[in-house]
């Protein structure tokens, strides 16, 4: 591997778990995950638990835009992650309110401490959990290693090799800053018009679960405890492969047979070998936009499959059940739609924190159900803010 990088960040709860006794329980690396949880999340208002369900693009990200961009090309799409009403600057005074708590594009350990070092001002010093999109290597990462595609990668039919590439994989996101990659794709590719076919593993619902599961197992290694391990993420749910124009966000229309014949079976796999995040789908399933759609994220995600781990929104995709799909008339009732299906996590920018906030203090959405998305968010931070790694960096910093 062409090992190149190196973070130097403390990814902890709190600096006085290494330096002093621990003023509050969550704070207490002695203690089992859960109840540090149940101690955390009861001190969060209302505002830092939805702040943990926001996530932006790295600043570095925005600011490249800001400086390169124009108006008009601002305003023309939102690949480039610009927040026109939000400028790079301001974006240290939100992390250090606990408005944020993920971010992704962020592509230097240097970033990536920054970051996480805004995130330890804030008032209860929760860090952030960092994604990438990394399918077959830290591939954004400039000196990554870089494996073959996910579609040669299945050509190989050797989960041997894919488990290893994946934990290489996980070593290099970690040791860039990052704790999360967007992976495995687990979409069954149907249409080769779609051009995202080399994304995935192939058109075979069982080698695509297969080889699912050996990304999985190899970015996990389990329940993801260390700092050389990272966690998954399962998407595109669902039937994104199959578009009625060969375009991807494009509707799909398929038979209840055939989801659960052809494009669930990879996705529960997923769930079964412990994937802890989802990505949801561009499009829609049978004229039901898949960001909300209550039968796939809470009836057969949560109810059926039993999954305990977090979804996340892709590219802006809330924002797009008003812009594209029209099922919204405003972002408001966008972000109502999501989090009642099932949602957890806005990928990503702003506009998603305060309508969410005025829903539940309407009572539209209930502060149980924002308990519900926050818990496993605050779990997975636990568990990354592994005690051998603060150990590690405590003698590093004694040295």
């Amino acid at each position: 591997m062409k090992f190149q990088f190196v973070a130097l960040f403390v990814f902890s709860l709190s600096s006085s778990v290494l330096f002093s006794k621990p003023l509050y329980p969550y704070q207490n690396p002695a203690l089992v995950d859960e109840d540090r949880v149940d101690d955390l999340l009861a001190r969060m208002t209302l505002t830092e638990k939805v702040g943990q369900m926001c996530q932006y693009v790295g600043i570095e990200h925005i600011a490249h835009s800001e400086k390169n961009l124009s108006l008009e090309e601002m305003q023309a799409g939102d690949a480039h992650g610009v927040y026109p009403d939000l400028h790079s600057s301001q974006m240290p005074a939100l992390i250090k309110a606990g408005e944020v708590g993920s971010f992704l594009h962020v592509t230097n350990p240097a970033e990536a401490n920054r970051l996480q070092q805004y995130a330890s001002e804030s008032r209860l010093g929760i860090p952030l959990i960092i994604g990438i999109d990394a399918i077959h290597g830290n591939g954004l990462v400039s000196g990554s290693t870089i494996y073959p595609s996910p579609i040669t990668m299945a050509s190989s039919w050797n989960l041997d090799l894919v488990r290893q590439a994946s934990v290489e994989t996980a070593l290099e996101v970690r040791a860039n800053g990052a704790h999360w990659a967007f992976a495995p794709n687990v979409d069954i590719a149907r249409d080769p018009r779609w051009g995202r076919v080399g994304e995935t593993f192939g058109e075979d619902p069982f080698l695509v679960g297969e080889m699912g599961v050996a990304v999985i197992e190899g970015l996990q290694q389990g329940d993801f405890k260390g700092s050389e391990k990272v966690i998954a993420n399962a998407k595109h749910f669902v039937a994104g492969g199959d578009p009625i124009n060969g375009l991807n966000l494009s509707p799909t229309d398929v038979s209840e047979r055939t989801l659960r014949q052809d494009y669930f079976p990879p996705f529960k796999k997923a769930v079964d070998a412990g994937v802890f995040t989802f990505m949801a789908a561009h499009n829609e399933v049978n004229g039901v936009p898949a960001h909300a759609n209550g039968y796939l994220l809470d009836q057969v995600l949560r109810d059926e499959w039993e999954f305990n781990g977090f979804v996340v929104s892709d590219w802006m995709d809330i924002e797009r059940l008003k812009t594209l799909h029209r099922v919204a008339e405003t972002q408001k009732e966008a972000v109502f739609q999501t989090v009642d299906a099932g949602m957890d996590m806005h990928m990503h920018g702003p506009d998603f924190l305060e309508p969410l906030v005025a829903l539940v203090k309407e009572g539209r959405i209930s502060e149980a159900r924002i308990d519900e998305s926050v818990r496993p968010m605050l779990l997975a931070k636990f568990r990354l803010a592994y005690s051998k790694m603060r150990k590690l960096i405590l003698l590093k910093l004694m040295s």
